[in-house]
């Protein structure tokens, strides 16, 4: 289960729930797309999570009421900062252009989602 889907089901506030929500539409598209470049490259993508990732979600799900939302809302806070700064950083240094072409197109998106987790934050 994505972290989106249990921020969905599990969520007790109405931002918290709805951010989910957008994070499963959007990330599903970011992925699709990184899918497809990545079988025009000839890369074989993980179909599961990693082990720190997986661990998160374990952990999440676990967890129920304000103490989700709380929780849920720093991961995301936390993963979308990650998240742009290797974007921008990956856009900077790399040489390929459908690469650049997916992080300079998915790089809006990661810092929509991290300036709208930031005012959940306040």
């Amino acid at each position: 289960m994505k972290l989106g889907d249990l921020a969905a089901q599990n969520g007790t506030r109405a931002d918290v729930k709805e951010f989910g929500q957008m994070m499963v539409k959007d990330h599903t598209a970011i992925n699709a797309d990184l899918k497809a470049l990545a079988a025009q490259k000839g890369v074989t993508l993980p179909d599961n999570l990693d082990a720190k990732h997986q661990q998160t979600v374990d952990e999440m799900g676990a967890l129920s009421g304000s103490a989700f939302d709380d929780a849920y809302v720093l991961a995301m806070l936390k993963g979308h900062k990650m998240d742009a700064k290797a974007f921008k950083a990956e856009s900077a240094a790399t040489t390929d252009a459908d690469i650049k072409r997916f992080v300079d197109k998915s790089l809006p998106v990661v810092q929509t989602h991290l300036e709208h987790i930031k005012a959940m934050k306040k």
